[in-house]
């Protein structure tokens, strides 16, 4: 697994891919299966070896919600 994914958000994860020429296939996930999805930003959760599978799932940042509103 490439741990150095982990954590980022998708788009920062998929742009680091670009610059190694890797175009990942993404899936999305959230628990439990099937609930709708709202808010959050998308963070990698799974990337594997070769960067070219990433899994990812919303995360809700309070902080930055309480500044929108």
């Amino acid at each position: 697994m490439r741990e150095d994914l982990l954590g980022l958000e998708l788009s920062q994860a998929q742009a680091m891919l670009s610059r190694e020429g890797i175009v990942p296939v993404v899936t999305v996930t959230s628990a439990p299966k099937k609930a709708p999805r709202q808010g959050g930003s998308l963070r990698v959760v799974y990337a594997s070896d070769d960067g070219a599978a990433l899994t990812a799932a919303a995360f809700l940042d309070p902080i930055a919600e309480s500044r929108k509103g």
